[in-house]
C-alpha cells in the first residue's frame, strides 16, 4: 500500500533552504515533513506516545517517492537579522524563495507492508497526525496537512514531477534528507537543548546536538531498470572493444542472455510461455501479430557503453548496460544473476581476448562512465547517432518530423527542445553520416563510423542534443538502434 502524506501552501512561496544554509531545500526534504509532524503534534516538550511509534515507524520505512509542482527560483533578497552572540550587531541573511505556479500542493509517498495490524494502526496514526501542521519551511510558510492510504502512486503530469529514491545511498542523484532510525530521538534531545539552553542569568549555550537523517539520491523521473557489466579477461584486467563496433558487443551478450533464459526463465512470466517470451522479450522479436499492430514492444536493450569522463578519454566499450521496460526489475535481477561471469563468445569477424566474460557492477559502486549514462541532468547529447524512422530526403521539416518520431517512439513524454546535426557533442564519437557495414571498404580503403546492421543501412542517421525543462534520469536512447547501442545519450550538464 502507499501512506501518501502531503503538504498544501498558503502562499506561492516556498523559503526553505538545504542542510548548508544556503541553497533552495527543492524538491522539500521529506526529513522536513518529519519535522513538522513532530512540531505540529508536541505539546511543550511532549509528543503523544503513539505519534512517536508511528514516526519511529516511518525512520524504518524505504525513501518516499517525491511529488511537487513546477517551480523557479525567485530573487535573492539581502536582509539583516540580529546577531544573538554579539548583542545588538546584525547578520546578513539571504531570503532564496521558490515560486509556485498556482499549484502548492507537495506528496510524500511510502511504500509499506499493509498485511500486519501494527504497520495498519501506525499509517492510520499519521493520517491524523500530519493534519496537526502548521508550517513547512520557515514560520512564515503556513500550510496544511492531509494524508490518505491508496494502491497506486498519483499519476505523473508535465506540471508535476516525481522524484524517486535511488536503490542504493551511494548512486548518483539528487540529495534529499530522509529520516532514518534516531531521527526521532534527535530531535526530541535538540528541543530539550534548545529549551536549557540558559545556564544561568549570564551565559547561554548556543551549542546543541543535530538532528539525525540520511542524505539519500533521489532521481528526478521514473529511472529505467537497467543493470551494467564491465568486460574482464582472464587476468581480471578489463577488456576495451573498439566503439565502432559496439553492435558486435550488443550481439554476444543478447547470445549468452537468450541461452541462460531459454534453460532459466523466471518463475513469474505472468502466463506468457517461457519460449514465447525469449523470444519476444529476451531476443527483441516481434510476431507478425505485433507488426500488424504497430504497438509498443516490450523488450530488454542490450547497450554497450563508450568511456567517457574527459576530453582525452579512450572511447573503447569496457561496459555493457542492460536495460528492461519500467516495472520489470525482478526480471532483469533474474537475468543478471544469470550473466555475472558468463563468458561472451566471439561471432563473425570479432575479437576477443581470453576468457572476455561478464563482471557485474553492484548499484552502490561509484563508476564514472557509467553514472554519465544515467544520472540526472536537463541537457543531453548523443555520443552514437540516432538513426531515425525513415529517410529525410535532405529536408529540414521531415527530419523534424522524424525527430519527433523516434522520440516518442522511444517513449520520451517530457516536454524538450532539441537540435541535430552531422557531428556530436562528443569529439571523438563519429559523424551520423559515416558507417560501416563491413571490415573492408570498396578500393581496400578503410571505412570511419559505426557498424550497422542491414536493416539501418539506409534510414537517416543524426546526432542530437536535448533540453529537457526540468532534470531527467538516464538510461536514455533513441532512434532504431536504441536497443543496441545506437542513439545513446550521454548527460551534458
Amino acid at each position: 500500500m502507499i501512506l501518501l502524506l502531503s503538504v498544501r501552501l498558503l502562499d506561492d512561496r516556498f523559503h526553505g533552504l538545504a542542510a548548508n544554509g544556503e541553497q533552495p531545500n527543492w524538491p522539500p526534504s521529506c526529513f522536513r515533513l518529519f519535522q513538522a509532524i513532530v512540531a505540529g503534534n508536541a505539546r511543550g516538550d511532549s509528543i503523544p506516545a503513539q505519534v512517536v511509534e508511528a514516526l519511529k515507524w516511518l525512520e524504518a520505512l524505504p525513501p518516499p517517492v517525491v511529488i511537487v509542482p513546477a517551480s523557479k527560483a525567485g530573487m535573492v533578497i539581502l536582509t539583516y537579522v540580529l546577531n544573538n552572540a554579539e548583542g545588538r550587531s546584525r547578520t546578513q541573511k539571504f531570503l532564496r524563495p521558490t515560486l509556485l505556479n498556482g499549484d502548492r500542493l507537495i506528496e510524500f509517498a511510502w511504500q509499506y507492508d499493509s498485511s500486519e495490524i501494527m504497520t495498519q494502526n501506525h499509517a492510520r496514526v499519521l493520517l491524523d497526525a500530519v493534519r496537526h501542521i502548521r508550517a513547512f519551511g520557515w514560520g512564515i510558510d503556513l500550510a496544511i496537512g492531509h494524508g490518505v492510504i491508496q494502491e497506486r502512486l498519483p499519476e505523473p503530469s508535465e506540471s508535476r514531477s516525481h522524484f524517486v529514491p535511488r536503490e542504493h545511498p551511494d548512486a548518483p542523484g539528487i540529495e534529499i534528507r530522509v529520516p532514518k532510525a534516531g531521527s526521532m530521538e534527535s530531535l526530541t534531545t535538540c528541543f530539550r537543548q534548545y529549551l536549557g539552553r540558559f545556564e544561568s542569568s549570564d551565559s547561554t549555550l548556543l551549542e546543541s546536538g543535530g538532528p539525525v537523517y540520511q542524505p539519500w539520491p533521489y532521481a528526478s523521473g521514473v529511472v529505467r531498470p537497467h543493470a551494467v557489466f564491465k568486460l574482464i579477461d582472464d587476468n581480471d584486467d578489463t577488456v576495451a572493444y573498439p566503439h565502432a563496433k559496439l553492435i558486435h558487443v550488443a550481439g554476444m551478450v543478447r547470445h549468452i542472455a537468450i541461452e541462460m533464459m531459454r534453460h532459466n526463465p523466471p518463475r513469474n512470466l505472468r502466463e506468457r510461455q517461457p519460449t514465447e517470451w525469449v523470444q519476444a522479450y529476451v531476443a527483441g522479436h516481434q510476431s507478425p501479430e505485433d507488426k500488424a499492430a504497430d504497438g509498443p514492444h516490450s523488450q530488454l536493450s542490450y547497450i554497450p557503453l563508450p568511456s567517457i569522463g574527459h576530453q582525452h578519454a579512450d572511447p573503447a566499450v569496457r561496459r555493457v548496460m542492460i536495460v528492461a521496460p519500467l516495472g520489470d526489475e525482478a526480471w532483469l535481477d533474474h537475468l543478471a544473476q544469470y550473466l555475472d561471469g558468463q563468458m561472451l563468445e566471439p561471432e563473425n569477424d570479432t575479437r576477443l581476448p581470453a576468457g572476455t566474460h561478464l563482471q557485474l557492477i553492484p548499484d552502490g559502486h561509484k563508476d564514472g562512465v557509467r553514472d554519465a549514462y544515467i544520472r540526472d541532468s536537463r541537457t543531453w547529447a548523443s555520443f552514437t547517432p540516432v538513426i531515425l524512422p525513415g529517410h529525410d530526403d535532405h529536408k529540414p521539416d521531415k527530419t523534424r518530423k522524424l525527430i519527433l518520431k523516434a522520440l516518442a517512439q522511444s517513449g520520451i513524454e517530457q516536454p524538450c527542445e532539441f537540435e541535430w546535426s552531422t557531428f556530436s557533442l562528443f569529439p571523438k564519437s563519429y559523424d551520423a553520416r559515416k558507417y560501416v557495414h563491413d571490415d573492408n571498404a570498396p578500393g581496400g580503403k578503410r571505412r570511419v563510423g559505426y557498424f550497422r546492421p542491414d536493416h539501418l543501412l539506409h534510414q537517416t542517421a543524426v546526432h542530437l542534443r536535448i533540453t529537457f525543462q526540468q532534470p531527467v534520469p538516464g538510461p536514455i536512447t533513441v532512434g532504431a538502434g536504441r536497443h543496441y547501442g545506437l542513439g545513446l545519450f550521454a548527460a551534458t550538464d
